[in-house]
């Protein structure tokens, strides 16, 4: 994985943070560039919306042809019961025409409307398809074209510094038509337009607003890094600002879902490239669950949970199996897997300090 310096950390902070200090500001001027631009926009803020619109914008046609390609939270929430999914070869090798291509752009620029995108199976496509469906995620907008290199760069695969192929769109997108009519007075082609909409996701990011500490978890850039280092996420497939965003909703705060999915090792805050207090939020929102619990079982493992660091130094077999019997103990895979890797699951780093201080105080989560 390839390590990003703490200088570039911190810019990516500032800047995330530079955004939502006056986001429905810059979101608004995001809106306005897209629509002078003659890009149409609408407004989605959960899930079910997000799926009227997209049928609102599908073609009006009995059998619709649509291509995907999204990132897996919006691949998830993606309701295709109202169209036919194409393969995203099929629409490369033009093997027959595609009513229409459904996207998420990786940024969009607050400032100049530009939709853009890195190293995705369409974007060579976009010429072959009359209509684009560009799902803009409202955490994933910067401010500044000038911010965009520092962003790619965190969030380029790990071989590489950058995203080999990064394709930006600004207005609807001409399609050429080679011309059947070969003559000394035709051009060779034609053109047709494709029509560009945007769909601006909130995706409740209210809940997470509400909260000073929550809120960060909106600076996200979706690389995909603290699912790669969580030892919970391999198995269950949830990466821990999944977790984090999905507990801020109410459906979540009244379960103990939460007290699953996270071993609070620290290892997804130490790799994030922007800097989200990950292992902070996560004890947080525990916290939170467990003021609305009185039951002695999942007191006591909030209580195990909030003593981490001592955990971390237990020579003691009989407690340590204990606490994840009382943790994992429905779950099979999970039991399994924590007792099989003692040491990657307790993976606390300690500061070095010359003054010989109680090494207690300085774990680091």
């Amino acid at each position: 994985m390839k390590e990003i310096s703490q200088d570039i950390k911190d810019y990516a902070h500032y800047y995330r943070s530079l955004f939502f200090k006056d986001m429905e500001k810059n979101v608004l001027a995001l809106e306005s560039n897209l629509l002078r631009n003659g890009i149409s926009v609408s407004w989605a803020k959960d899930v079910s919306s997000l799926n009227e619109q997209i049928s609102q914008m599908l073609p009006n046609k009995p059998y619709k042809k649509v291509c995907l390609d999204l990132g897996e939270g919006n691949a998830r929430e993606i309701d295709k019961t109202g169209f036919n999914e194409c393969s995203i070869s099929s629409l490369s090798n033009r093997e027959y025409n595609v009513d229409a291509l459904i996207i998420d752009s990786d940024f969009a620029i607050a400032n100049d409307g530009a939709l853009v995108f890195a190293d995705r199976k369409t974007q060579s496509c976009f010429n072959y398809v009359d209509n684009i469906l560009v799902i803009v995620n409202i955490d994933q907008i910067l401010l500044n074209m000038q911010d965009l290199p520092v962003f790619l760069y965190i969030k380029s695969p790990e071989n590489s510094d950058f995203p080999s192929d990064i394709k930006i769109i600004k207005s609807n997108i001409n399609q050429i038509i080679p011309d059947p009519i070969i003559s000394s007075e035709s051009k060779g082609y034609n053109t047709i337009k494709s029509n560009v909409s945007v769909i601006i996701y909130d995706k409740n990011i209210e809940y997470l607003l509400a909260d000073d500490l929550l809120m960060n978890s909106i600076f996200c850039i979706n690389c995909g890094r603290c699912a790669e280092v969580c030892p919970v996420a391999k198995t269950t497939n949830v990466s821990p600002i999944e977790i984090v965003k999905n507990n801020c909703l109410d459906e979540y705060n009244m379960t103990q879902t939460i007290f699953k999915q996270t071993t609070l090792c620290g290892s997804c805050q130490e790799v994030c490239p922007v800097n989200i207090p990950l292992t902070e939020m996560l004890e947080h929102e525990m916290n939170i669950v467990n003021m609305n619990f009185s039951n002695w079982k999942k007191k006591n493992i909030f209580n195990v949970f909030s003593k981490r660091q001592k955990l971390n130094k237990t020579t003691n077999f009989f407690l340590y199996r204990f606490w994840i019997k009382l943790l994992f103990g429905k779950n099979k895979t999970l039991f399994n897997y924590f007792l099989k890797n003692k040491t990657p699951y307790f993976s606390i780093q300690e500061e070095s300090d010359d003054s010989n201080n109680d090494t207690t105080n300085n774990a680091i989560i």
